[in-house]
């Protein structure tokens, strides 16, 4: 699921940490559109789409020109809320190139994406096509290259001035902030200090101790605010904001706020995430300093020191 910054084009996770998570089940692409085509002409109309609402649906090449506009259709109109800009939309999705080239599925890795629409997160097709769609719908959209990625393109998966091809399920509105109360505990001076100001589109600040250059040398962890909702277990998938930076230099590795909105992530997944948030609740921020010694070999030649974590959990499944 790749995140987008403001504009018309998303950009990949650029960090070495970014590139770390992406291994996770998170999806290549953050996007959404309909399209659904008329079976009078077929030049450059959007492909036929089959298969039952919830599954994996099966979608036609593109034939002829594609079309030079944003083409949008609901198959399937739901009975929910519409989608509000700013809503962190929890979605299955299937997208693939014009010629039938499938490039991302959240039916694949098993599990639906959360993406901020709305708010320029998300390439611009998706953000057009999605606010005032009801949940429970299903829509396909064909986004032309000026609403997708452009002359870029994202490889090695999507040309430069690709048109996209997406079908979408929408399934629910997520938090995208936390609704905790600030935890009354005296601050460990071995950690950072972080804000307990709840933004929903900015990360808190944290500020790193002064003259400290190393992570501490066993993981450690503080709740900065404490929720009140479902516990987390070292099995959970959290959907997450989080900010992370190095402790060398305090430099900026991640940051959800400003990169897509939250994440889904198996807490497995990140070195140190399922130690420091078992017993968590969701509504809870925490901050989490890892050792680099946590971290995989091929990490550990990648980053210069340790990694401090401000991790707002959303929601715990």
């Amino acid at each position: 699921m790749l995140q987008t910054p403001r504009g018309t084009t998303p950009h990949p996770r650029k960090t070495s940490l970014r590139r770390f998570v992406a291994a996770l089940a998170v999806p290549a692409l953050i996007v959404s559109v309909a399209a659904c085509g008329s079976e009078e002409d077929q030049n450059g109309q959007p492909p036929q789409v089959t298969g039952a609402a919830d599954k994996k649906p099966k979608v036609a090449k593109g034939k002829g020109k594609p079309p030079k506009d944003l083409k949008v259709k609901v198959l399937k109109e739901g009975k929910g809320q519409k989608v509000k800009k700013g809503d962190s939309l929890n979605a299955n999705y299937h997208g693939q190139l014009w010629n039938g080239k499938e490039f991302d599925s959240s039916w694949k890795r098993g599990q639906p994406a959360t993406f901020q629409i709305g708010t320029g997160k998300v390439i611009k097709g998706w953000d057009e096509a999605l606010v005032g769609k009801k949940l429970g719908s299903r829509v396909e959209m064909v986004v032309p290259p000026s609403k997708g990625y452009g002359k870029q393109g994202q490889p090695p998966t999507i040309p430069k001035n690709s048109t996209l091809v997406f079908v979408v399920d929408l399934k629910k509105i997520m938090p995208n902030k936390i609704d905790g109360e600030v935890a009354k505990l005296d601050h460990n001076p071995e950690l950072p200090e972080v804000s307990t100001k709840v933004e929903k589109d900015k990360a808190p600040k944290i500020t790193m101790p002064k003259g400290k250059d190393k992570a501490p040398d066993e993981l450690l962890d503080e709740t900065i605010i404490k929720g009140d909702g479902k516990t987390v277990t070292e099995k959970s998938t959290v959907l997450s904001q989080f900010t992370a930076k190095l402790w060398k230099g305090g430099k900026q590795l991640d940051d959800t706020w400003a990169q897509g909105g939250p994440q889904e992530i198996p807490v497995a997944k990140i070195p140190g995430w399922a130690e420091a948030l078992k017993g968590k609740k969701a509504g809870s921020r925490v901050v989490i300093s890892v050792p680099k010694g946590e971290f995989p070999k091929q990490q550990q030649k990648q980053f210069s020191s340790g990694v401090v974590f401000s991790v707002d959990v959303l929601d715990v499944n």
